[in-house]
């Protein structure tokens, strides 16, 4: 059985390193997967059965990381990974590497006015020496590790890249101590002090600010986490206790007052309320509940007081299970970015490669002393560096998937949103989907029996304990004053109805196919049938097994579901986008068509099973679409699995919700519209953050290599991309919000 675990890893910095990171940790034996993440400096493994730990913590060691096992801790906690704060050592070198570096490109402001003035190359090896040495020391602890390990990052390029220039510098000075003091000195303008020291600074410079927009991108993740309350009232043993959330046990009464934070999923056995779901749903207004209705907790309840039964409790909460999906999803690749990877384990070889051949090309061809190849080699090693690349797609997941969560929709993993971006078709399933789910009884008929009341107690043996709608609608509907019949076995047959033995007398309740297959005649509710069918009910029978072995229609019932309001509207906005609207169902084909044509659906289908369902999504897969299945039972979880994207409503099933690549927190199908909208708008951003790092470097690469550039604008313009990158991500907050 395989597991999770979660490692925190320094020293990663780039695309390089992410890679390099997942390659030492998927070679180590039990290893499934592995997928590092630049933004909190962690790294979540998958193993097959019993993986010593301490050989991934090697295997890491071996390519120059520090790792940790992150222990498994209060799901209260703040968010794993390291933290982010703006006085950090990164901080306080470009602090110290913008002091000295200022006087250094600060001389270079007389030259426009024809002002030769220069600081002495001594005070200027003085002021470059410190930032080189102690700010650039984390670049040459990377390079040493690259060196070490066989590997290549963005400190490569930053070590290599301002040694050059600082190296070349030095040199040029031990050509003449006359006039390391000089104010005037010529020689001072051969320097490159300038272009080392500026580099490294902008680097800091750059850092500082990636981690503060990390810091922005993982709020939506530190708000999901801030809403779990610390405390519960619970009455134990008929005595109120103040008690952690976590330590809430399944047998406790817990104790909601009016303004409290609702601390643990549960059903209310006592008392109503408004609860005000914001935080979790997106859903502005409070939601009225009563006894036997269900709370997540972090909502916050109105006036009433509540008397809770747990449900779910500690990481098995809903509210947990969603922080848990946002820090996946973040975490995965999708296809896109696993391109992406390959690219960048050739990338710094690659730039390594170019910038000698700009050397040698100057040096040989371009009339030039070694100076200016040196530097211009410098401009290209600066310029190339691959931050953006590594930055792109996970900044993008970890907002898009951190504010989808806030509007009620939970993505598992990163995949998921580039199949949602690429949807063609989306199936519904009718009941609970697109309909209420809360089907009434309409109409009854009793072909055999005057006296009801036999059937009835029959049928409520049958159904009292099913959690399908249909059987739900028609225990309801019984008065109470009938007493279920005790059988001996009941069956379940999926998608069909039930069977069940009472007394060596077999009984089946179930669909008219159900109906059809056990040899059952309905010829003589034909009227009942004709009417019924007119008003678009669905219909459930019951018959027994009489001496002769005849199967036998005892009696019948009509439901009818009420259409959600929202339903048409998500039609209508699906079929604008372009998305072909499907609806299949196991429920009769004239009831499913009625729905349909309500609904301006053209493709239904009805008296399907569980793998019907399946096998018109493989149809619809030979046709070259791409499918994104909604449903809510668990009949329907064969055909979540089988789509593109399998998509369970709020309150589904468990094995409906399991299934599913993704869910809604609620039983609203216009939040499949949005799904799909926010899977196109954050695969988008993926993608233009993509484009614009890998333009960047298509456009920098040749104007460093051609000498119109130098390492000091390379500098910069390398910390603006990372920064560019993380305020366009960040822009998916407001870019979500604005779906309607």
């Amino acid at each position: 059985m395989s597991k999770s675990i979660e490692l925190t890893v320094k020293g990663m910095s780039c695309a390089g390193c992410v890679r390099s990171v997942e390659k030492a940790l998927t070679a180590v034996e039990g290893v499934i997967s592995a997928s590092p993440d630049l933004m909190s400096n962690t790294a979540t493994v998958t193993l097959a059965g019993n993986v010593d730990q301490n050989l991934l913590l090697k295997s890491l060691a071996d390519k120059g990381y520090q790792a940790s096992l992150v222990p498994e801790v209060n799901p209260y906690n703040e968010v794993g990974g390291e933290a982010i704060d703006p006085e950090t050592s990164d901080m306080r070198l470009f602090l110290l590497a913008l002091l000295l570096t200022f006087p250094l490109v600060g001389q270079m402001a007389f030259l426009p006015f024809g002002i030769n003035f220069s600081i002495p190359p001594l005070i200027q090896f003085l002021l470059a020496l410190p930032v080189q040495i102690f700010a650039g020391a984390r670049f040459y602890k990377g390079i040493w590790q690259a060196v070490r390990y066989g590997q290549s990052n963005m400190d490569t390029l930053v070590a290599i890249g301002t040694s050059a220039a600082f190296g070349l510098s030095v040199f040029i000075m031990l050509g003449d101590y006359s006039e390391w003091m000089s104010w005037s000195s010529h020689l001072a303008h051969k320097l490159y002090f300038e272009a080392s020291a500026a580099v490294i600074t902008l680097v800091l410079l750059g850092k500082v600010l990636e981690e503060k927009a990390k810091g922005k991108t993982n709020k939506a993740l530190d708000a999901l986490i801030r809403l779990q309350p610390l405390n519960a009232t619970v009455l134990r043993d008929e005595e109120q206790l103040t008690v952690p959330a976590v330590k809430v046990l399944a047998n406790d009464i817990v104790i909601v007052r009016p303004g409290d934070v609702v601390p643990v999923d549960g059903k209310i056995r006592k008392g109503t309320s408004q609860i005000d779901e914001a935080m979790i749903t997106g859903e502005a207004m409070p939601v009225a509940k009563n006894i036997g209705d269900s709370v997540i907790g972090g909502t916050v309840n109105g006036e009433g007081v509540l008397h809770l039964v747990p449900t779910t409790l500690g990481t098995s909460s809903r509210l947990s299970q969603i922080i848990e999906q946002v820090k996946t999803a973040r975490s995965t690749k999708p296809r896109i970015q696993k391109l992406v990877d390959k690219v960048s384990a050739v990338f710094v070889p690659g730039v390594l490669l170019l910038s000698l051949l700009t050397f040698l090309g100057w040096w040989t061809f371009g009339d030039v002393g070694i100076e200016i190849a040196i530097i211009n080699a410098v401009t290209v090693l600066v310029i190339a560096c691959p931050c953006a690349l590594g930055l792109a797609t996970p900044t993008a997941i970890m907002v898009g998937s951190g504010q989808a969560a806030r509007m009620g929709i939970l993505v598992k993993n990163a995949d998921v949103i580039e199949k949602l971006s690429k949807a063609t078709t989306v199936v519904f399933d009718k009941t609970g989907t697109l309909t209420e789910g809360r089907p009434e009884v309409i109409a009854t008929t009793y072909p055999v029996d005057k006296d009801n009341a036999e059937t009835l107690s029959v049928v409520l043996g049958l159904t009292k304990d099913s959690a399908h709608p249909l059987s739900k609608a028609i225990v309801e509907y019984i008065d109470d004053e009938i007493k279920p019949k005790e059988f001996e076995e009941i069956t379940a047959v999926l998608g069909l109805g039930l069977s069940g033995v009472l007394s060596g007398t077999t009984y089946l309740l179930g669909s008219e196919r159900y109906m059809q297959q056990a040899g059952v005649a309905l010829d003589r509710c034909y009227d009942f049938i004709e009417d019924n069918n007119a008003r678009g009910a669905s219909m459930v029978w019951v018959a027994r097994k009489e001496v002769d072995d005849v199967m036998t229609v005892i009696g019948g019932f009509a439901l009818q579901d009420k259409i959600k309001s929202e339903s048409l509207k998500t039609v209508q906005a699906l079929k604008y986008k372009g998305i072909s609207v499907v609806m299949l169902s196991g429920d009769q084909q004239l009831a499913a068509q009625k729905v349909a044509e309500k609904l301006s659906i053209e493709k239904v289908e009805g008296n399907l099973l569980p793998e019907d369902k399946l096998a018109y999504l493989k149809k619809l897969h030979q046709q070259n679409e791409v499918v994104v299945m909604v449903g809510d039972g668990i009949n329907d979880a064969p055909a979540l699995a089988g789509a593109d994207v399998g998509l369970a409503m709020g309150d589904g099933s468990d094995v409906a919700i399991n299934t599913a690549d993704a869910s809604l927190i609620q039983s609203n199908p216009y939040l499949v519209y949005k799904t799909i909208r926010a899977g196109q708008i954050i695969h988008n951003k993926i993608a233009h953050n993509l484009i614009g790092a890998f333009v960047y470097n298509v456009i920098g690469l040749p104007l460093a290599a051609s000498g119109l550039l130098s390492p000091l604008l390379a500098g910069l313009a390398m910390a603006l991309s990372s920064v560019t990158v993380m305020v366009s991500s960040l822009s998916l907050y407001s870019s979500l919000k604005r779906i309607d």
